[in-house]
């Protein structure tokens, strides 16, 4: 399925500079080794589909750092 631009929602999120740095940092290493300078929303999308397909179990989660710790697990578990 192919999507448009216009089919998007503007979201707003917040998160700490480092966090925001290392987005910065990981799209200029893609246009540095031979790609193109991604853009922090295609990493959050990207990063978004991957934990859709882990499918981590997020039954009773309380906190951002157990949340953290699910999606680890799955990722573990996933092939």
């Amino acid at each position: 399925m192919i999507e448009r631009k216009q089919d998007y929602f503007r979201v707003p999120i917040t998160m700490p500079s480092d966090m925001v740095a290392y987005l910065e940092d990981l799209g200029i290493q893609c246009k540095k080794s031979g790609g193109h300078k991604i853009a922090n929303t295609m990493i959050v999308r990207a990063a978004i589909k991957l934990i859709m397909e882990i499918d981590p179990d997020i039954t009773e989660v309380k906190s951002e750092e157990e949340l953290e710790i699910r999606f680890k697990n799955a990722a573990k578990r996933y092939k």
